[in-house]
């Protein structure tokens, strides 16, 4: 079943997806750009990036500080940006996890970040399979840095 992600209607119907990439990728921007706690049917969906915008960003080590003194962090300060999915100490492993919460039409997701410091970007490579069709996926997208 391919219906269109984010949801739209049509002549009082849900709308289909005509290309599954294209939805699966629109969707995928939508989970990238909502900051968790702002979708009130769902508190969680969204990417936790997204609500680090004020804290500060080194880019030399490629880090974000915790610009206030709270000891409740949860572990987002000792995230690397760069860095795969792989590994447990990268923003890719919080986007790996909402991707499959969220996006069910895709599995054995994998998810690469880098930051490129002259360009002030961060490079965002997603890679999984069609659940329905087991052809590869691939997504590339870039998020601005805040500094």
């Amino acid at each position: 079943m391919s219906i269109l992600l984010p949801l739209q209607i049509e002549k009082g119907q849900l709308t289909r997806a005509k290309n599954l990439k294209e939805a699966i990728d629109t969707f995928i921007e939508l989970l990238l750009t909502t900051p968790c706690q702002s979708c009130i049917a769902d508190r969680q969906f969204g990417f936790i990036f997204n609500n680090l915008k004020f804290e500060i960003f080194n880019e030399n080590e490629g880090v974000i500080y915790n610009s206030a003194t709270k000891e409740e962090d949860l572990g987002l300060y000792d995230k690397k940006v760069s860095g795969s999915s792989k590994s447990i100490n990268t923003f890719a492993i919080e986007l790996k996890k909402a991707i499959e919460t969220y996006e069910k039409r895709l599995t054995n997701v994998s998810v690469t970040m880098s930051y490129i410091k002259n360009l002030k970007k961060i490079h965002v490579n997603i890679e999984g399979t069609f659940q329905e069709t087991n052809e590869t996926y691939k997504y590339t997208t870039s998020l601005n840095i805040w500094n």
